[in-house]
């Protein structure tokens, strides 16, 4: 195939070994889009937003919140995402390489969603049998949530770790934009969908709420994969020459990843930047609806609905923002998008005071973040070296994972320490910090080519 020609018509339907009619993509990206929606509203929607509340129902404080619900698996994502992805690249199955990882894991993640909803029945039976007392029942049900979130943690960070591998391996590339463009919008509808109608719930009625979403996230995640098929893959190439001990080897490999990596500081910036721009929604993904609930006296109806027409709102906002991103360059609408949250912050931290300024304040906000979300890939597509793809998309998890972790953990420290309206002033802190290191990348992008002649830095 010609890259600078228009692919044929059996190039622009075929991937790998499999091949398509325009009808059997259509089925295929249909069914991998509703997995995303089922997967993206259950690992970002409902447990940031509706764990909190269900550990603070127990006395948890907002340092717990914050080390269970974000740290925690950020510590078990930067340990496990590099074995289980390296462990599916080298997988051959008659069912492929991708699928066997989702359907053993899928059971699992939705039993143990189940379980955090049923904690207290579970308690309920094990004093019962005398295993709880009456006193230590609200420790007790922290640690059956705690127990349950690691559960539930390590088997959906194996569906995360491998579900978005499995695009490119049955999604033609002539179609992959506009495939992600559907997954974004399908995201926004799910978020829409659980804040519009479940959200509501999440104090009264979590049973429902977690129930409801993990039957369904096994139903329509198991019918994906056995809908979804993988093509023929080569044999995996053999691992390296046992030359020298393991651990001389190891370390000789990990001193060229971390040099290659971080060692150009075009890069390392890049990786901070984006690192400080995830870290900056921390508090206010798990201390929004505490905030609105707690300090401006909204209730979990009220708060779903803001986030439910802000998410739908966001549907329309993705469709200008792909032709932007087409026009303008993703790195320069992802700085752009920081520089209006700064604004939007300082705005809502003197003028959020009910239920019109919240509505308002975090509409626009929302709206802003899922333009910034959707640069992501084609920034890093456009920035990262071609051979290298995957080695600097691991190396920019990393630290994602190491800034999440910590802040996860700080963020609970000063909503203890200051309030719940602190979300504005953490955010406007961190995507202050991600602007300057982005405009140092955006500088030095410039001078290396600028959009049309970039040339990605060498490396060491």
């Amino acid at each position: 195939m010609n890259f600078f020609s228009p692919p044929s018509e059996k190039e622009k339907f075929s991937v790998g070994s499999l091949c398509y009619t325009p009808a059997a993509l259509l089925y295929v990206c249909t069914f991998l889009v509703l997995g995303g929606i089922c997967y993206n509203t259950l690992a970002y929607v409902l447990v940031p937003t509706v764990l909190p509340i269900t550990l603070n129902s127990f006395g948890a404080s907002n340092e717990l919140i914050g080390l269970i619900v974000g740290s925690l698996p950020q510590l078990m994502n930067a340990f496990m995402n590099p074995v289980v992805s390296t462990a599916s690249d080298r997988f051959r199955s008659r069912w492929g390489r991708r699928r066997p990882f989702l359907l053993f894991a899928t059971p699992f993640v939705a039993a143990s969603l189940i379980l955090i909803g049923w904690t207290p029945e579970v308690l309920e039976f094990l004093r019962g049998h005398n295993y709880v007392t009456e006193a230590g029942e609200r420790t007790a049900g922290i640690v059956l949530i705690c127990i349950f979130m690691i559960v539930f943690q390590f088997f959906s960070l194996i569906v995360g770790s491998v579900y978005c591998y499995i695009f490119p391996d049955t999604v033609p590339g002539h179609f992959m934009g506009r495939f992600m463009t559907f997954m974004q919008i399908g995201s926004m509808l799910g978020s829409y969908l659980f804040n519009r109608f479940l959200m509501g719930f999440s104090a009264d009625a979590p049973r429902l709420v977690y129930t409801l979403v993990g039957v369904i996230y096994f139903i329509v995640f198991t019918a994906m994969c056995l809908a979804v098929k993988e093509g023929d893959y080569p044999p995996p190439e053999p691992m390296a020459e046992k030359t020298g001990s393991i651990l001389s080897r190891t370390v000789k490999v990990i001193k060229v990843y971390f040099r290659e990596c971080f060692g150009c500081k075009f890069y390392l910036f890049l990786f901070i930047g984006t690192a400080m721009t995830q870290a900056s929604t921390v508090c206010r993904t798990l201390f929004n609806s505490l905030f609105a609930t707690r300090d401006l006296g909204l209730t979990a109806h009220e708060f779903g609905k803001v986030m439910g027409d802000g998410a739908l709102i966001s549907i329309f906002a993705l469709l200008v923002a792909g032709v932007l991103i087409d026009k303008l360059h993703a790195l320069r609408i992802f700085i752009g998008t920081g520089i209006v949250v700064v604004i939007f912050n300082v705005l809502g931290y003197f003028y959020v005071t009910d239920y019109r300024s919240f509505y308002w304040i975090g509409i626009l906000i929302a709206v802003i973040y899922a333009i910034q979300c959707l640069c992501v890939i084609p920034m890093f597509a456009a920035l990262f070296p071609p051979d290298k793809y995957g080695q600097f998309s691991s190396a920019n998890a990393i630290i994602n994972c190491v800034f999440l972790f910590l802040a996860n953990w700080l963020g609970g420290i000063c909503i203890d320490k200051f309030g719940y309206r602190f979300i504005f002033i953490w955010d406007f802190m961190f995507t202050l910090a991600a602007t300057v290191f982005l405009m140092i990348v955006y500088f030095d992008f410039m001078k290396r080519g600028g959009d049309r002649n970039f040339k990605a830095p060498e490396l060491l």
